[in-house]
């Protein structure tokens, strides 16, 4: 019976170390010469499907890919006719046993890396795992990694006294307008912050802390001040996305609490606004100063 263990620093099939890419040679000492070959569009596949167990070759001379079946759910010409009948265990726990949370509910598979190869766990919907595939793991290049670090602007910040205030400014600035740039992307963010992993599919329901100390640090000219006319905060503007991804707009995260910051802005006339119970009372402030506001 065959055996494979995937560890956080190397992944084994009979105690011997696999790296990718693999002579397919080296494969079929492993599991046999009789596999079953199928061509695909890219690939060369071969079956061994009494093991339960199939690989991918580009050029039939190395092997870039090992798959396990694992529960027969889906019918493919390649796929093997029987579940694989050795043992898999992954970080040292029998896989029968072994459980995993996905990142999210419509999520069909889970990866990790094991050293230099890559382990894909592909799930049903009931996280039962149908196959694990190890492959060698390619690191993704992410251009201009330093596309979301804090850069100093050469003129001089408006200063703010309050952020909800700045966020709905930014919305015209960044987003709108297209005047302030990187224009922001949380998925883009994530991807090139480096302190922790930011799982924005988890964690996308509440403010993402990064992702709003972003803009309480982002400077913006105050040459850009006169383009601001209009502030329309709605629950589906860009700058909220960002920050709670998945936001439903019935918390009161982004209500602006102080409206000091509008003497900074020449031309304003207009302030839509989240539901506030103080309405009647900011209308009259802005009113005196030129402003109309009304709610969303």
């Amino acid at each position: 019976m065959h055996t494979v263990s995937i560890l956080s620093h190397q992944i084994t099939i009979d105690q011997q170390v696999i790296t990718f890419p693999l002579p397919l040679d080296t494969v079929k000492g492993i599991f046999g010469a009789d596999a079953v070959t199928n061509k695909v569009k890219f690939n060369t596949i071969y079956t061994w499907h009494a093991l339960g167990v199939y690989a991918y070759s580009k050029d039939e001379t190395v092997v870039d890919a090992i798959a396990f079946e694992i529960k027969k759910e889906k019918t493919y010409k390649f796929l093997p006719a029987s579940i694989f009948q050795g043992a898999i265990t992954l970080a040292g726990v029998p896989l029968p046993a072994y459980t995993l949370t996905k990142k999210k509910p419509t999520d069909t598979h889970a990866n990790w890396i094991a050293g230099d190869t890559m382990v894909f766990l592909d799930l049903n919907d009931q996280d039962e795992i149908l196959t694990v595939e190890i492959s060698k793991y390619v690191p993704e290049v992410i251009p201009e990694p330093d596309r979301y670090a804090f850069k100093a602007i050469d003129g001089k910040p408006l200063q703010f006294k309050d952020l909800n205030f700045k966020l709905a400014v930014i919305q015209v600035l960044m987003y709108e307008k297209e005047l302030i740039h990187p224009p922001f992307d949380i998925f883009e963010f994530a991807k090139r912050h480096k302190a922790r992993t930011i799982d924005v599919d988890s964690e996308g329901y509440d403010i993402i802390p990064e992702a709003l100390q972003y803009f309480e640090q982002l400077q913006i000219d105050e040459r850009l001040a006169p383009e601001v006319a209009e502030l329309m905060q709605d629950g589906g503007n860009d700058i909220y996305m960002n920050i709670i991804p998945f936001w439903s707009g019935s918390t009161d995260d982004f209500n602006i609490q102080s409206f000091e910051d509008v003497d900074q802005f020449p031309n304003l006339k207009t302030i839509i606004l989240f539901y506030d119970s103080r309405l009647k009372q900011i209308q009259a402030e802005m009113r005196k100063k030129g402003i109309e506001v009304d709610p969303l």
